[in-house]
């Protein structure tokens, strides 16, 4: 198998800018994610950064050619089971950058004793779901109605968990 063009790495406080404008390419495809275009990219990536640097949140990159094309962030650290968010830039879907990224919050959740990760996805992308589960995250419940949109509806979202290691051998 070839080696990928893209390499993964620890998200720093130089990357939020770029991964604000990767957020707002993703929302504005309007189908993936909660996260709605338009919005502040000045404001978003200040709190972006403000959450790095008071250590709220880690998370990973991807970058090919000095160009950030995913991205992946965990919060709400100090639970036993952190959430996580995850984007990849449209071109670059389905070349392992997404496994890259979970694998990475996975070994951090690992190391850092969490008991799992979470996440939400829509329940129409079955492609992240797909990967989801082939990186060991399983179906919880469906959140009905769970994200609101500007336009006044609510759209269900799926709860997924993926237990560590740890977890798994009890």
């Amino acid at each position: 198998m070839p080696r990928p063009s893209w390499t993964v790495r620890p998200k720093g406080e130089r990357d939020v800018t770029a991964v604000v404008a990767l957020l707002a390419d993703v929302a504005r495809e309007g189908n993936w994610i909660a996260t709605e275009w338009p919005f502040d990219l000045d404001a978003r990536a200040a709190a972006q950064r403000d959450a790095l640097l008071h250590r709220y949140t880690v998370g990973w990159v991807a970058v090919e050619r000095r160009v950030i094309v995913g991205d992946l962030t965990l919060w709400e650290l100090g639970r036993d089971e952190p959430e996580l968010g995850m984007i990849v830039a449209a071109a670059h879907r389905r070349r392992g950058i997404g496994r890259a990224l979970l694998e990475r919050a996975i070994a951090w959740a690992e190391a850092n004793a969490k008991t799992a990760l979470l996440l939400r996805v829509f329940p129409d992308n079955e492609a992240a779901r797909a990967l989801y589960r082939g990186c060991g995250f399983v179906d919880v419940e469906i959140q009905r109605k769970a994200i609101s949109r500007r336009d006044g509806s609510r759209r269900d979202a799926v709860l997924m968990r993926r237990p560590t290691a740890e977890t798994r051998r009890e």
